[in-house]
Formats: C-alpha cells, sequence, structure tokens
C-alpha cells in the first residue's frame, strides 16, 4: 500500500531551499512512491510564506506552485478540527490529513510534532518519517 501523507509547509519550503530530508520526502511524492495530499488553505499558505518570507516574485511563486501541483493530491476537508490551541492555523494540517485519510503527516512545527497522533495519524518528523518508511520498506 502506498503512504498517504500530508506535507507541511515548512517541510515543503526546507525541501525547495535547503534540501535534506525534507527534499527526499518531497522527492518520494514526485516519484510517485508516497501520495501527497494537499488542501486549498495548505496551498495558500505556501504562497503567502514564498512571497511574504521570502521574497519571491508572483512568477517564481506561480513555478514553484504549478511544480508542487504536479505531485500533490487536492482534498477538500469536510469538517473543522480544533485540536491545537496553541497555533490554530496548524490544525488545517490535521482536518487535510483526515480528510485524505493518510497515514502521516510530515512536518517540522512543534505544535503539529507535540501532537504526536490524531486518530491514528502518525505525526512526524521528516527524517522519522524516511525512518519508518526504510524500516517498513514501503
Amino acid at each position: 500500500m502506498t503512504p498517504r501523507i500530508v506535507i507541511d509547509t515548512n517541510i515543503f519550503i526546507s525541501a525547495i531551499f535547503w534540501g535534506g530530508k525534507p527534499r527526499e520526502v518531497v522527492d518520494l511524492g514526485r516519484s510517485g512512491r508516497i501520495s501527497v495530499f494537499t488542501s486549498m488553505e495548505i496551498q495558500e499558505e505556501l504562497e503567502r510564506k514564498l512571497k511574504s518570507k521570502f521574497g519571491l516574485d508572483d512568477q517564481e511563486v506561480s513555478q514553484i506552485l504549478f511544480d508542487f501541483s504536479l505531485f500533490t493530491l487536492p482534498v477538500e476537508p469536510s469538517c473543522k478540527i480544533t485540536i491545537i490551541d496553541d497555533d490554530p492555523d496548524d490544525n488545517k494540517f490535521v482536518e487535510c490529513a483526515v480528510a485524505s485519510k493518510a497515514t502521516h503527516v510530515v512536518s517540522g512545527d512543534k505544535h503539529l510534532l507535540n501532537l504526536k497522533e490524531y486518530m491514528g495519524i502518525q505525526i512526524k518528523k521528516a527524517a522519522e518519517f524516511l525512518a519508518i518508511l526504510e524500516q517498513n520498506k514501503l
């Protein structure tokens, strides 16, 4: 069975600018070895952060979002989940994971990582997720 995951914005941004384990996760999505799900809210956050924090222009952001769309599967969460009180904006990743029946959320965000698991969905750092894949030969 192909692993089904949601990638947090910080992992995707790290993959773009710094590579490492986050890029390995993204590349698994590009290759089709894992299924990566996203939502409109996640895409909007990615666009906003690329412009505001990294100063990319509209054309650069459009190219990145186009690339993102080539290997992600959009879902529309049907319910709001309020589980992360310290940073309610992070709830969108859990909502997307529930809607897509994901097995994992891959994140570097402490609020999500502190949750560890929600309804059987494991929340892991990129390196931890890669280790699980290797261990299970997925």
